[in-house]
């Protein structure tokens, strides 16, 4: 997922999955989309609340540290081991963490 020649690389058609949490019942979202430029992330969809855009940098091996931009969350991202282009963790906002996963859509385009 990362694109060290530092071009902007955006995937659509993605797929975001969140696990049931504080009394929602689990999400999917196959619309989303994914930019990425450098080492900086940017992925957003929408959920029954509205617009969400978790924006990050890249921690280590693939892994992707992000932040929700209007809502109070942290998040995390790792490939999922033999599985390209698949990414799991977890969202915490104040304590309370669920599951999610993130499936790039095909191929991606290049600014």
């Amino acid at each position: 997922m990362s694109d060290s020649s530092g071009s902007r690389v955006l995937y659509v058609d993605c797929r975001v999955d969140v696990a049931a949490w504080k009394g929602l019942d689990a999400f999917e979202c196959d619309d989303a989309e994914v930019r990425i430029e450098g080492d900086q992330v940017v992925v957003s969809y929408f959920d029954e609340e509205g617009m969400v855009v978790m924006e990050g940098r890249m921690e280590g091996q693939g892994a992707w540290s992000l932040m929700a931009r209007s809502r109070p969350w942290r998040a995390f991202l790792a490939p999922m081991g033999d599985s390209p282009g698949v990414f799991v963790g977890e969202i915490d906002e104040h304590g309370e963490v669920t599951d999610w996963k993130l499936s790039l859509g095909p191929s991606p385009s290049r600014d």
